[in-house]
């Protein structure tokens, strides 16, 4: 699977965006090697990280349940 072009994933939860971000230790491995929350900084364009992951994960969709999870718990900690 190569990841020569990495595109941030957005993804909406209760109201709320974040983007999940992917990092790859080679272009042609099975899984990412960490995964960033980012949501909208104060600056327009600019975003923070909000929640950081590490691997080893068997696999991506593995990675992708495991960061979707950890941002919506991260925006369910951010609501009233």
């Amino acid at each position: 699977m190569s990841h020569n072009l990495d595109t941030p994933i957005p993804h909406e939860y209760r109201g709320h965006k974040v983007v999940l971000k992917f990092e790859w230790t080679r272009p042609n491995d099975d899984s990412p090697a960490s995964a960033h929350i980012l949501e909208d900084g104060a600056v327009k364009g600019l975003a923070e990280k909000v929640a950081e992951l590490h691997g080893p994960w068997a696999d991506y969709p593995s990675a992708l349940s495991d960061a979707i999870e950890v941002a919506e718990r991260w925006i369910d900690s951010q609501l009233p």
